[in-house]
């Protein structure tokens, strides 16, 4: 920073003489101080007293004024900056001192002259501010929405220099950000004061319409220091992700400053609560707590305790309100819904103005008994609102409701003179309340934030064997009071009796075979819809939807025992043609919307693509039919994974309560009737409310629709394209009613007629395939439906917590948030990486874990509660790593056996501990092979430590990595998980006996875990229905399998800023200023009735453990290091690997040891077994020439021998075993084997990540070799014709010119492009890039060495 301390600016005082006060840089003049301490000095020496009070009263005002506070004592003058709140505190109590008290200024006195202060303050800042290039204003939930743009200024400095340096030019480019954002939002902050703001910067002219704008992540209020901390910190990480690029930065254009505007004073009612004041001369004050309803339940509060004072009964008051409160909660509870039902109110989170004016005036009716009015207090008792009937004219008023209104929350306040018959009754209860808040208060010191719960999820289970039940209470009753069993005879118990035994017997024999879990109805009751989209001859070359087919099942019900059942009766098909085939689609929903209540409808990928065109066409647009159910909306990753429409008669409060018990519809009832009959059979009979929810099929079958068809073999596979979808456009395609009199001649008629079709099999093929799956599904995992799952994790997940979790056995926990950041700290994915860059000419073999993940969930996991480890027991487990037995307890010094024990022998003994443990590592053996990650620019990567480096880890990598004898450790913290057996004594190193048995303990110690039988179930099953020919069987459990660890490891607050998701509102939903209040709001966009809120929080979602994850993916990475490790031990060569595959020149049948412990099938059929991915290959090459030859009336099975005669002459000519004869390595995820066949044909195995099409050889020959570079150059021409701005690489590349559909979460909250899909054309460029390791000159990878900078 420069300091020039005669600068003529940074001072607000107009006057010249206070000038030269502050500095440029705003800080105080040391030079003007130093003047005012000599003029102090020679008047004190004068002795003229009067000419120096006037000198130092004039001074101290003039100072005063420009924010410098003058301290003048004998010692002599310092100063205080009143702008910076903390001198200004000091300041004030250092005018207390008596010292020179006439010429110092008084607390009141500065108190006063704080606003004074704030503005001299606001004009000092102004004079830095700059200019909007533009001001927009938008009403957004009743607040308004102001969005501010400013030119970027990228020759703003604050004199930093730049000597050559990469952090020199970082501090730079923080220092240009900050002073921009600062210069922007100083012209906002004024207008705004107190409210939530956000600022992003862009490349673009309006950054809030850029998806990669950079800046805060949600709306809040931080201080300036704050900002330049969170953006110094973001241009820091895109140094480092960039490795010094910095042109993101360089290219800012522009930057936006959002502000939101509450209304001002609204009346809003929300969840939560707050201490409340009490206010006990005048009110009884009644915080019922809840989440919603709050306003209601203050009316249902007043309308109780004034029945209870009408009623006397002081010992039913004592009852309700004392002895058991549940009963007056219950009745508040029910009395709020009733009152919030006969209102129709729809607003489920938060109570507004508008619906307590609302209720006014339903109770204003002409001799109404009950008309009333509401008065609004505020957190300090002070009346800020009466709301009365619309039009009152001074009719009497019956009721007076009084609430009080706290940070959105509403609490009851009821006039002692109402309820003073029970008072007595009250002032007992306030007693209480009181003692226990006084309690609460003294645990709450020691309670954290969150805790570690439990995860409490059993079936209720049905008594199956009643014998069992009556012998079990004769004689396992336990009697406490006598010690002993009693004998209970079952059959002369009372109900209530029955029911408490029974509860009992379920939870001791809950998961043997005397109970079984309760069946629930299936559910058939599902469709599926597509729609036929595209952009040609659309402005803007946004996807317009010209076609939309719908197949659904017919159900018929039946009664059995009171519960309506369905049985799927037939697949019906409708289907709606022309650009308003949407509208067209949902009006026929509606006029069906009896039949099709409770129907859950699905879209393959409808989440990314379909459900953009119903949103933008209709469900955000148009509301008289159908509106968004609030809460019900799902979006994960981007994609819309459910949400549920009710139609417009109303709404329902709660979903779930909907779901369970919507309206039986009777199909066969309804075809009787004649009357308004529907030209496909159904009829409307008036007002009905239906609840249908959307669906994305692919999130829970993930595949292509045509892969998918194929796999289930289902009657309607999917077409080839019929029509060549670039010849259609927005004007041939038309969709209407096909006319029988149009010729087959007809191109358009054509066009129309083959997206009917194709449309159509796409509907039907993917609701055959979901019916074969929900089938299987239901009966593989006990009667869950899939209109219960929403993804395959889903479905694992609820599988397991249903089939196989037991809480008493193998109980799993929650984790609080220390715990969960901790353990999260070492979850890591696969290894990906490459030990070789370039072409090796030579046999090479492709080998993979059969089914890595599920294989390695069988071994011990985390589970019981989680402890955090002593600081005593790390000490003592560092001394046996270290083998220090002189600072050991007596008992181990004294031990013989002990004293004869090497550093080796100390290490291979060290306590188990059954948990993630944080390390300092440093690598010793810098030969070996890599084997611990860390992220490292945002990838995994597998280094040397050359200086102690923390990490965190699953135990058993540590006690892995420690019998490797590459690195040195140092334990320095952990969570320890106390389920099952525990070996973290020191009894095993201290008995001598317990040697031999420690040892054969700690061999099988991590062999079984509580996950084993869940995926050796789900594995066996699905083997054996694909032996039988049960293609849907066996992928719901491949599905169950590969999903089984994956959703342990939900990290439901993202990076720790939140989770980023999207929220639909209604426009006068108050929920809005909850999520404000909360900062959890990123962007906003309105659309017609509703409100687009992009959201940063933490999920909702429970039920999973993160060191569960870490633990599985640690073990699959350390099976992968052994079979790594051992090929180099037996001197061959690995060349690259990805997660759960190896690419490498050694032969596996060839040495038995690697046989036995990787391949022991022999196949690599087996779970965890190492199969050859050459021969998956070659079978499917000559199984698809065989089925040529044979062509498609060829018996069967009579491809099998003819194939296993091919195989077997390729088998013999290498030798036993297959292998590919060259293999190119261009980096992660980039690579490709080629294999020459004896018939002449070529098998390729290979991967390029970010590109549609298959690579040829060749064409990855081009990346190393250059032999392609006329296609290059020409690739390169063309790119340059389209985009003037691009430059030819100096190096091989390949390019993709791709069409990708775009619409992402930003989108849909931009100004007038809300949920368009838009064709995009992009030009994928691929080359040699890897910075994993150090490549060599040769070709090989040496591991990275990092180093404490």
């Amino acid at each position: 920073m420069m300091n020039d301390e005669k600068s003529k600016t940074a001072t607000p005082n107009i006057k010249s003489k206070t000038i030269y006060m502050r500095n440029k840089n705003g800080t105080i003049s040391k030079v003007y101080i130093d003047k005012v301490r000599e003029q102090y000095k020679s008047l004190l020496k004068d002795k003229n007293k009067k000419k120096a009070e006037l000198f130092l009263s004039k001074e101290f005002k003039t100072a005063r004024d420009a924010g410098v506070g003058l301290l003048f004592t004998k010692q002599g003058v310092s100063a205080k900056d009143l702008f910076i709140s903390k001198d200004r505190t000091e300041y004030i109590k250092l005018s207390q001192k008596k010292l020179t008290k006439h010429y110092n200024i008084s607390i009141t006195d500065v108190k006063k002259r704080e606003k004074a202060f704030e503005k001299a303050q606001s004009k000092l800042i102004q004079k830095k501010s700059t200019k909007p290039e533009s001001v927009r204003r938008e009403k957004i939930a009743k607040g308004i929405l102001t969005k501010y743009i400013f030119k970027y200024n990228s020759n703003l400095t604050a004199g930093a220099t730049f000597e050559g340096d990469d952090d020199d030019l970082l501090n730079i480019y923080i220092e240009q950000v900050r002073l921009n954002v600062e210069a922007a939002l100083s012209a906002v902050r004024q207008k705004h004061k107190g409210q939530k703001f956000v600022v992003r910067l862009s490349q673009t002219f309006n950054p809030f319409s850029d998806p990669n704008s950079f800046g805060l992540r949600t709306y809040g209020n931080p201080s300036l220091d704050r900002l330049a901390e969170l953006f110094g910190k973001k241009v820091k990480e895109i140094g480092e992700k960039y490795e010094g690029d910095f042109d993101l930065i360089d290219d800012f254009e522009t930057i936006g400053i959002g502000v939101m505007t509450e209304p001002y004073g609204q009346i809003l009612g929300a969840g939560g609560n707050r201490t409340i004041a009490t206010a006990g001369k005048s009110w009884f004050v009644s915080n019922q707590t809840s989440l919603t309803n709050c306003f209601w339940r203050c009316l249902a509060t007043q309308n109780t305790l004034v029945q209870l004072h009408t009623e006397n009964d002081l010992d039913e008051a004592r009852k309700w309100l004392i002895e058991d409160p549940k009963i007056f909660s219950y009745k508040i509870t029910q009395r709020a819904k009733d009152i919030k039902r006969h209102l129709q109110s729809k607003n489920i989170r938060a109570t507004n103005e508008s619906d307590i004016q609302k209720y006014v005036d339903s109770c204003n009716k002409k001799l109404s008994r009950n008309r009333c009015e509401v008065i609004v207090y505020n957190n300090v008792f002070e009346k800020i609102k009466t709301i009365r009937p619309t039009g009152y004219n001074g009719e009497l008023i019956k009721n007076t409701y009084e609430v009080q209104m706290i940070n959105h929350h509403f609490v009851a306040l009821v006039r002692w003179h109402k309820i003073n018959n029970i008072r007595v009754v009250l002032d007992e209860m306030i007693k209480i309340q009181q003692q226990k808040s006084k309690e609460a208060l003294e645990l709450d010191k020691d309670i954290p934030d969150d805790e570690n719960i439990l995860i409490d999820r059993e079936p209720d289970w049905v008594i199956k064997d009643e014998d069992k039940l009556r012998e079990f209470c004769k004689k396992e009753i336990w009697d406490k009071e006598t010690s002993s069993n009693i004998e209970v005879d079952y059959d002369s118990l009372t109900d209530k009796e029955k029911a408490k035994y029974e509860r009992w017997f379920r939870h001791r024999y809950g998961r043997s075979e005397y109970c079984e879990r309760p069946m629930t109805i299936y559910n058939p009751k599902i469709g599926a819809y597509d729609l036929e989209a595209t952009p040609n001859g659309v402005e803007g070359d946004n996807f317009k939807s010209y076609r939309l087919s719908f197949a659904y099942n017919v159900c018929e019900e039946y009664n059995d025992g009171g519960r309506p059942r369905f049985i799927f009766d037939k697949i019906t098909t409708v289907t709606f043609g022309g650009v308003d085939c949407i509208e067209k689609w949902f009006d026929w929903l509606y006029k069906n919307r009896q039949m099709l209540d409770g129907y859950s409808l699905y879209a393959h990928n409808g989440g990314k693509f379909d459900v953009m065109l119903l949103l933008n066409d209709y469900i955000l647009t148009k509301t008289s039919k159908w509106v968004l159910e609030e809460g019900s909306l799902i979006v994960l990753n981007g994609a819309y994974l459910s949400f549920c429409l009710t139609s417009k008669e109303g709404a329902p409060e709660d979903i779930e309560s909907v779901s369970h018990n919507s309206t039986p519809w009777g199909l066969k009832n309804k075809l009787d009737k004649k009357k308004n009959a529907d030209p496909h059979g159904f009829v409307d009979d008036g007002p009905v409310e239906a609840f249908i929810t959307f669906r994305d099929s692919y999130r829970l079958l993930p595949g292509s629709l045509k892969k998918l068809c194929e796999e289930f073999d289902v009657e309607h596979k999917k077409l080839s394209e019929v029509v060549n979808f670039d010849e259609v456009n927005i004007n041939n395609c038309y969709g209407g009613e096909l006319q029988k009199h149009r010729p087959l001649s007809d191109e358009k008629f054509k066009i129309e007629l083959c997206n009917l079709v194709y449309c159509n099999y796409d509907v039907i093929g993917l609701l055959e395939v979901l019916n074969k799956f929900g089938e299987s599904v239901y009966k593989a995992c006990n009667g869950i439906n899939i209109t219960e799952c929403i993804t395959g994790a889903s479905l694992s997940k609820k599988h397991y917590f249903e089939s196989f979790y037991d809480k008493k056995v193998t109980p799993v926990y929650n984790l609080d948030s220390k715990n969960d950041e901790f353990c999260r700290a070492g979850y890591y994915g696969g290894r990906c990486e490459a030990f070789y860059i370039g072409e090796q000419t030579k046999k090479l073999y492709y080998y993979d874990f059969t089914s890595l993940y599920p294989d390695v969930g069988r071994c011990l996991v985390p589970f019981g509660e989680p402890k955090r480890i002593e600081p005593n027991r790390i000490n003592r487990w560092m001394l046996k790593y270290n083998g220090d037995l002189e600072k050991m307890n007596l008992v181990e010094r004294q031990n013989p056996k002990l004293q004869k024990r090497t550093l080796k022998e100390w290490r291979e003994n060290l306590p188990i501990i059954k948990g993630m443990v944080k390390v300092l590592v440093k690598t010793k053996d810098f030969k070996a092979l890599p084997l611990h990650a860390i992220k490292r620019k945002e990838r995994l990567t597998f280094a040397h430590f050359a200086e102690w480096t923390e990490l965190t880890m699953w135990f058993r990598e540590l006690e892995y990595g420690i019998s490797l004898d590459i690195y040195e450790y140092e334990l320095i913290d952990g969570v320890e998980f106390m389920g099952g057996e525990n070996m973290c004594g020191t009894s095993y190193m201290n008995d001598p006996k317990k040697n031999k048995k420690n040892a054969k303990d700690r061999k099988h110690f991590w062999d079984e875990g509580i996950l084993k039988d869940f995926f050796e179930d789900a594995v066996n099953k699905k083997a054996k229905a694909k032996k039988a020919g049960q293609p849907a069987m066996a992928q719901a459990y491949k599905i169950i399998a590969n999903s089984g660890y994956g959703f342990w490891g939900l990290n439901a607050d993202g990076d720790g800023e939140g989770r980023d998701g999207l929220r639909i509102l209604n426009e006068d939903d108050d929920y809005f200023w909850e999520l404000m209040a909360n900062e959890c709001v990123s962007n906003i966009g309105k659309v017609g009735e509703y409100i687009m809120v992009r959201t940063a929080m933490k999920m909702s979602s429970k039920d999973f453990n993160v060191a569960i994850a870490a633990s599985i993916c640690s073990e699959a990475r350390m099976k992968t290091y052994r079979f790594l490790k051992a090929v180099r031990d037996n001197g061959m060569n690995i060349l690259y690997c990805d997660t759960d595959s190896c690419i490498c020149d050694l032969k596996l049948n060839d040495y038995p040891e690697m046989m036995k412990e990787f391949c022991w099938d022999g196949t690599g059929d087996d779970l965890g077994s190492m199969k050859n991915e050459c021969l998956e290959k070659v079978e499917g090459y000559y199984k698809n020439k065989i089925m040529k030859e044979l062509g498609e009336d060829a018996p069967k099975d009579i491809w099998k021998p003819l194939l296993k005669e091919y195989v077997t002459k390729e088998m013999e000519n290498d030798g036993g075993e297959l292998s590919f004869d060259k293999g190119i390595i261009a980096g992660c995820k980039q690579y490709s084997l080629h294999k020459k066949l004896l018939d002449g044909g070529v098998v390729i195995a290979g991967a390029c990540k970010g590109v549609k099409k298959k690579l040829s050889y060749e064409e990855f020959s081009h990346l190393l070799y250059g032999n392609m570079m006329d296609k290059q150059l020409e690739a390169e021409a063309d790119i340059k014709k389209r985009n003037p701005k691009f430059e030819g690489s100096a190096t091989y590349k390949l390019y993709e010119q791709q069409t990708q559909f775009r619409s992402s979460i930003s989108d849909h909250i931009k100004e007038g492009n809300y949920t368009d899909i838009k064709k995009v054309e992009i030009d994928k460029s691929i080359r040699v890039n890897y910075t994993k390791g150090e490549v060599k000159d040769d070709g090989w990878v040496k591991p990275l060495v990092l180093t404490a900078d």
